[in-house]
């Protein structure tokens, strides 16, 4: 009931107009990195995982936004997957565009369900959504937030043989490491780091 509340005020924090998008830069590769090893750390050793990330670039964007949207999409990955099964998380450019994939090799998705998963409390399976403790509102999330930043979500998957989740951004949304450089150091002086 909890995760409940809380995505449900999310879902209001997204949608109010009174919110607008608080931007800066993030560095994708490491909140990848951070979201990869929660990923293991949930599903306890149920599945084999592989890491694929492009340290070149982040974007301009919210970090609490992408994190909570990225979140979704691999715990998703990690619930949805058996045990034994695959999990492949990666952070590339595809044509200029930076793109975010979850690739699993779980259940998969009938087609006909695929365009209705961003809807509110939509469920494939509401038996299966209960015992994977899912409270039906993450891909909303996910959409909303995705909105925000200008990209947007495809989906791909197959019964049986599992399914991708790629979150897309616009060219104009990438950005590189910004460089800290050094301030002060006159004689006797020290010298410290400040972001540009």
């Amino acid at each position: 009931m909890q995760r409940l509340v809380e995505d449900l005020l999310t879902l209001s924090k997204l949608e109010s107009a009174q919110n607008p998008l608080n931007e800066e830069f993030v560095d994708v590769p490491e909140l990848v990195r951070s979201l990869f090893s929660d990923a293991q750390a949930l599903s306890g050793g149920r599945h084999r995982f592989r890491l694929r990330a492009d340290d070149s670039e982040g974007v301009r964007g919210n970090a609490e936004e992408l994190r909570s949207a990225l979140s979704n999409l691999i715990s998703n990955a990690v619930r949805y997957t058996p045990e034994g099964g695959e999990i492949e998380v990666s952070w590339s450019k595809r044509e200029g565009e930076p793109v975010f994939t979850v690739r699993d090799t779980g259940i998969g998705i009938e087609p006909h369900h695929v365009p209705r998963l961003t809807e509110r409390f939509y469920r494939v399976d509401r038996s299966r959504s209960r015992s994977t403790g899912g409270t039906g509102l993450g891909l909303a999330i996910v959409k909303h937030v995705l909105s925000r930043h200008q990209a947007h979500l495809e989906i791909e998957s197959e019964p049986g043989r599992g399914s991708t989740f790629s979150a897309i951004f616009p060219a104009a949304r990438s950005l590189a490491q910004p460089a800290p450089h050094v301030r002060g150091g006159g004689r006797g002086g020290r010298s410290e780091l400040a972001p540009d």
